[in-house]
């Protein structure tokens, strides 16, 4: 075997050094305590996630009677018991829709898939979108409208609204989340009409400010990039995670994979990406080459590019003879040579919470590299601010606290939660007479407001907006809010007008005033039916540098870097499964493991091997132990916080990150006391990092649930990757790693003692290929997959003991011996769905067996919980219910019948000692053929591409390629034919369904970035 096969892949240090805590771990086929949950606390806790979770939560009111129902009168026209209708809508992030389309059954919306026709989406969705249904029927949203405490009906509100707002010289201020709402932004410029002592800010945590900033210091306006990665060649990517904190991640994923497809021309290659950054990120795990460096040396790092850059361009002359301690690292030369070898097809980027010299010298770098207009376009967004809100929103609490504003009505957002903890914004807020706000939960910011109004979550309410690159959208409910919340245009409206409106005429006005002022019904009407309106975008801006940026340049420049010598900085960023905190109480998104650590249920510090050597935390830990050591960060005024740190391969030295968004309380049952809250870190000042904290251990531990180590595959080469060059010298390296005993030249698959199966001609033969070359870990497919299979919560005890349910894992391996520096791959592993399997054979009531079709079939009414199936499976992907879910959160609380709709009713609900796994979806695979053979009269073969499973369908990057493989020209048949696909674990001759293509990179063979 070469070299370049002679790779080591492991999940965490502990299992790189095989140490005897690993040995036991891994020879233990169940984890210890099992087969019961005992302890009182803990069950207590389980009870606790699972109401809230599993069952998808109990619910008070619903569009459709679930008490005394009576049968159809008069049937709704299109209505057909049993078959799902979709709809068009789409969701809302940030101020930008992205187009999606909801399943729903007899009226319950069950499932969200995108939409084809929307250019943010393609069709496609992230994991937020996925767990967006189970938002909408969490029990602990607020259901009731409150003024001080005491409950109110929307009646008493409006009158309210009639009543206070009739003095038109009152001092009010708006805080509203992002929004890009025709609608709400109409309603915004009446309120700013009708009060003339009136102010509007809107807040985000986590914004665009500073990257719109520093696009005006480099062309005079404040403009959104629009990054083209499917059209690039060489990506330089600084601290900016572009495929998992983006809001726009869906298209940068799908891009970015269409980028790395192999060329058929053998003198072909694949795109290349520099990634340059603190913490080991998504976007840092997919790059071919990666440089660890400290968030505050960004700027400097940027600045010498610049410099060596402008050594051959003239739009850089602003930057001529600049250098720094960067300027002479490798690095630089490299990335200045491959830029300028790929003009007009390379993109640099930064991740935009850093400041906006930063942005103003990439947006200089890229357009003197003529990628203006190439891959990056400049929009013109009619709805951004013309001053940078983050200012605005501190000289607005300044006002507050003197004493100048008489009213503040928060539109959405939670600043006393998420606001800059220097602003000190719970106090200023106290100074205000008059509060109101509106919000899903009773927050934070409820409790420290007068009035609190539940609002109604986007899948219940009509609105609009645009999407990132400007197609504009409407929001149409697919239910009636189901606790009779409002929306944000509804909610304004009555603040402005004093007068009750619903959704629906607000967002139609609007509508017909300003896009159909002709033929508007039927306009109307195609854009509900289509998602959005077909050929809307935002003008890409013709730009130039703008005539004082060299000045502005020459000023920040002479900035002195003041980064103190082996300080340990401190990185704050958002969570990349809860972001800011907004979706802290969603089960699905808690026991999401994260891309890189695959820790559950928790926020901790990043920290590299070195920097825990450094401050007395252990980088090895016992094998399975899941207590971490605390350590004690503290920044320069005093604030404190106690957090688990966790050892990150790949970290950057002297620097740590903690994520934001956890420790919420009287939020919900599952984000109460979840995690440590890390705001009080956070300020105006410091929003991304801290350059230099005092850090320690406390002397205690704490409880981590992760998933790395879990279902381990015992050192057997799974993953598979080489080089381009590799590649292209052995085609068929995938397929030759391993020794397949029984293999003869011409033979598909290895003999056997067995007789091959044989299947009926007239049936599909299922089988699935997914490609590591375009996968890049995001995890979508484990939410859409739980979302379309009814898969349970379980909670961090749960996981904690290695009894997590999904169907379909991601494993994350690290590559290589250097701890300090490794590669990543990404691997989702779901049933392999195999003809010889091992399952099968070790049935003893034949609970697990073969359809027709090809797929392992599991028996639920036959299983006894033996659990020798998964004991035998060696891909270690069947889920075990250790208890009776159905009947504990099915069959009992209030609302039994409620939280019964909200389950997929195609998919059985499963019971207490009963096995499950990946079933290719076979309920699509059902529903497919049934509408094949009404079609056809006779068969039940769909045509290709009819049957996608949930996995397939979320996929951002379009990595999973599912249909008939007895059809040779199938989508399926023909990926696996391609010499990169190969099965794993091929020689224990099972003959999997399911196969992995193998994973090309395309490093730069200079020894500097090596």
């Amino acid at each position: 075997m070469s070299k370049e096969q002679q790779q080591t892949y492991w999940r965490s240090l502990n299992e790189l050094a095989q140490n005897e805590e690993y040995r036991k771990f891994a020879e233990r086929e169940f984890p210890e305590n099992a087969t019961e949950l005992t302890d009182g606390v803990s069950r207590r806790n389980f009870l606790q996630i699972m109401g809230a979770s599993v069952a998808l939560a109990g619910l008070a009111s619903c569009r459709k009677p679930v008490q005394k129902i009576m049968p159809y009168t008069r049937q709704p026209e299109h209505l057909v018991p049993g078959k799902p209708l979709f709809y068009a809508t789409a969701v809302p992030f940030k101020g930008n829709l992205t187009g999606i389309v909801v399943e729903t059954h007899e009226g319950r919306p069950t499932k969200i898939e995108g939409n084809d026709l929307h250019p943010e989406s393609k069709g496609r969705t992230n994991s937020r979108m996925q767990a967006a249904i189970l938002d909408m029927y969490d029990q602990d949203r607020s259901r009731k409208i409150r003024q001080d405490g005491s409950d109110r009906s929307w009646d008493d509100f409006v009158s309210f609204c009639n009543d206070h707002f009739s003095d038109t010289d009152r001092s009010i201020a708006f805080i509203s989340e992002a929004s890009s709402s025709p609608s709400l932004l109409r309603l915004r410029g009446e309120a700013l009409d009708k009060f003339p002592n009136a102010r509007w800010v809107t807040f985000e945590p986590y914004n665009d400010e500073s990257l719109l900033s520093g696009i005006h210091k480099a062309f005079g306006r404040r403009l959104r990039p629009l990054h083209h990665f499917g059209k690039s060649r060489i990506t330089v990517s600084l601290n900016d995670d572009f495929m998992l904190d983006s809001d726009n991640d869906i298209v940068h994923i799908g891009d970015f994979a269409k980028s790395k497809a192999i060329p058929e021309d053998q003198n072909g290659k694949p795109s290349r990406l520099y990634v340059a950054e603190s913490n080991y990120s998504l976007t840092g795990s997919n790059a071919d080459h990666r440089l660890r460096i400290k968030s505050s040396e960004i700027p400097l790092f940027v600045f010498a590019l610049a410099g060596k850059l402008a050594d051959s361009l003239d739009d850089l002359e602003a930057f001529s003879g600049y250098g720094n301690e960067f300027s002479d690292h490798s690095w630089i030369s490299v990335l200045a040579e491959e830029l300028l070898a790929h003009q007009g097809n390379s993109i640099l980027t930064a991740g935009s919470e850093h400041d906006p010299d930063v942005h103003a010298t990439v947006a200089a770098i890229n357009f003197a590299l003529g990628n203006t207009g190439e891959t990056i376009d400049y929009l013109e967004v009619p709805h951004l601010e013309e001053d940078d809100q983050n200012e605005r929103f501190s000289e607005l609490v300044g006002e507050m606290n003197a004493g100048n504003i008489d009213t503040v009505i928060m539109v959405g957002a939670n600043p006393v939660f998420t606001a800059p903890s220097d602003l000190r914004f719970n106090d200023a807020l106290e100074q205000v007479q008059n509060r109101l706000h509106l919000s899903l939960h009773y927050d934070e910011t409820s409790r420290a407001s007068d009035w609190h109004v539940n609002r109604a979550h986007f899948l219940e309410t009509w609105g609009d907006g645009y999407s990132w690159s400007g197609a504009r959208s409407v929001i149409q409910p697919l239910i009636q809010p189901l606790f009779d919340g409002k929306s944000e245009v509804e909610f304004l409206h009555a603040v402005v007008h004093g007068e009750d409106e619903s959704g629906h005429s607000i967002v139609r006005k609007t509508w017909q005033e300003q896009f159909f002022t002709d033929a508007f019904e039927s306009n109307w009407n195609r854009v509900l039916h289509d998602g959005l309106q077909q050929d809307t975008g935002f003008t890409p801006a013709d730009v130039s540098l703008d005539a004082n940026f060299s000045a502005e340049a020459a000023g920040f420049l002479a900035m002195p870097a003041e980064i103190p010598a082996n300080a340990i900085e401190l990185v704050l960023k958002p969570d990349p499964k809860l972001h800011d905190g907004r979706f802290a109480n969603n089960g699905w998104l808690q026991e999401l493991p994260d891309p890189m650590t695959k820790i559950t249920w928790d926020n901790v510090a990043l920290i590299s091997p070195n920097t825990a050597e450094r401050i007395g935390v252990p980088p090895e830990r016992r094998f399975g132990d899941p207590e971490q050591q605390v350590i004690s960060i503290t920044d320069e005024n005093g604030n404190q916080i106690e957090i688990a740190a966790w050892v990150l391969p790949g970290h950057a030295d002297n620097s740590i990150t903690v994520y934001t968004g956890y420790g919420r309380e009287q939020i919900g049952r599952v984000a109460d006391q979840v995690g440590v809250n890390t705001y009080s870190l956070r300020s105006s000042t410091y929003r991304l990092f801290i350059k230099d904290v005092d850090v320690s251990t406390v002397g205690r531990t704490y409880e981590i649930a992760s998933t790395q180590d879990h279902h381990s595959l015992e050192g057997r080469p799974h993953v598979r990757e080489a080089s381009i060059d590799y590649y292209r010298e052995n085609p068929t390296f995938a397929q030759d790693a391993v020794y397949t005993p029984g293999m003869k030249e011409g033979r598909e698959h290895a003999v056997q003692l067995f007789s091959d199966k044989e299947f009926p001609d007239h049936e599909p033969q299922w089988g699935m290929t997914i490609d590591l070359n375009s996968c890049v870990g995001c995890g979508v497919c484990t939410i859409a997959c739980q979302a379309e299979n009814n898969i349970p919560v379980i909670g961090k005890r749960e996981v904690r003991r290695g009894r997590e349910m999904h169907w379909i894992r991601t494993d994350r391996y690290f590559n290589g011996d250097d701890t300090d520096n490794p590669k990543v791959v990404h691997q989702p592993v779901p049933c392999m769905h195999c003809d010889n399997a091992p399952c099968e054979q070790v049935c003893p009531v034949a609970a697990t067996t073969h359809s027709d079709d090809g797929l392992n079939q599991m028996t639920y009414n036959r299983c006894i919980g033996t659990r020798y199936c998964s004991n035998n499976c060696p891909y270690k992907v069947r889920r075990f219910n250790f208890f009776n879910y159905s009947k504990e959160y099915l069959t009992s609380g209030d609302d039994p019948e409620i939280i019964q709709m909200a389950m997929n009713p195609d998919v059985t609900v499963r019971f207490r000692g009963v096995m499950e796994k990946c079933t290719y979806c076979v309920q699509r695979i059902s529903r497919a053929k049934i509408d094949t053979k009404n079609e056809t009269g006779d068969s039940i073969k769909p045509p290709d591409g009819t049957v996608v499973t949930a996995c397939q369908q979320a996929c951002p990057a379009n990595a999973i390629s599912f249909g008939d493989i007895s059809d040779d020209q199938s989508k399926v048949s023909i990926e696996k034919r391609k010499d990169r696909n190969y099965m794993m674990l091929e020689e224990l001759n099972v003959r999997a369904r399911t196969t992995y293509l193998a994973k090309i990179r395309n490093p730069n063979d200079n020894q500097a970035v090596t």
